[in-house]
């Protein structure tokens, strides 16, 4: 096992599309499976309006997101996790942004998720959100 060079880090964090956002309510931790995108700066993602994770974000803005890789053999794997305080994002051009970054990410066409965007804006409950990539940190087996 190594630490993971901040490129290598960079790459898989652009290279995958899914990860776990994990949050705390009250002393209980809470984590969620989520796609994400990235623009190198932030991770972009969100949750259900109104659900667990949006209400643990309402109360403690700080978060951990969590990606993972493995053979099947758990020979190799990689595993990155970002620390930082998640960004609330209310406006339609943020959110539009947001949801184009996890569309490239997952290899859809940007516009993939337009009108997700446009419904997500006008939610005021909405928990779309961005965790700079600040505080970031990976292992990997080679």
């Amino acid at each position: 096992m190594r630490d993971m060079t901040k490129e290598e880090i960079m790459e898989f964090i652009k290279e995958w599309t899914w990860g776990t956002l994990i949050g705390v309510e009250g002393d209980k931790p809470n984590a969620i499976e989520v796609s994400y995108g990235t623009d190198g700066k932030y991770i972009y993602c969100g949750s259900m309006p109104g659900g667990r994770m949006a209400r643990d974000l309402q109360a403690n803005k700080n978060v951990a997101f969590k990606i993972c890789d493995a053979d099947r053999s758990c020979k190799k794997w990689r595993a990155v996790i970002i620390e930082g305080k998640a960004e609330r994002l209310t406006g339609y051009d943020e959110i539009l942004y947001s949801v184009r970054a996890i569309a490239r990410q997952r290899g859809f066409s940007e516009n993939t998720y337009d009108a997700i965007a446009e419904k997500v804006s006008q939610n005021k409950d909405s928990n779309s959100i961005r965790i700079p990539i600040k505080k970031v940190a990976g292992k990997t087996s080679g």
